[in-house]
């Protein structure tokens, strides 16, 4: 049935040889990949130049600094105005919390 079984046979300087033409390499890729993404560092996201940023900071560091007051003025008994400084906190909190968020999401 297989009756024309032929035997190749190669030298052993052939078959060590190196081969005629040159192997292909992948070349890498010239695009940087890191272009595409905003960069995500300190100064990006916590920008002190930009005049909006700085308001928000300024705005929740005043409602930081009334809180620290309302609690020092509660501790010391003077309820009246702790609860007028409460009733302020009310709507500065709920404002200031979600003007950041907000500026945060909006410039990422």
């Amino acid at each position: 049935m297989f009756s024309n079984n032929k035997i190749e046979v190669i030298s052993f300087k052939d078959f060590m040889s190196r081969p005629a033409h040159p192997i292909e390499r992948n070349t890498p890729l010239q695009t940087s990949i890191y272009s595409f993404f905003p960069p995500i560092t300190l100064k990006a996201l916590f920008p002190l130049h930009d005049p909006t940023f700085s308001l928000f900071i300024l705005a929740c560091g005043t409602v930081i600094v009334f809180a620290i007051t309302e609690k020092i003025f509660a501790v010391n008994g003077l309820n009246g105005i702790a609860s007028s400084i409460s009733s302020f906190l009310k709507f500065a909190f709920p404002i200031g919390s979600f003007g950041i968020i907000f500026w945060f999401l909006f410039h990422i």
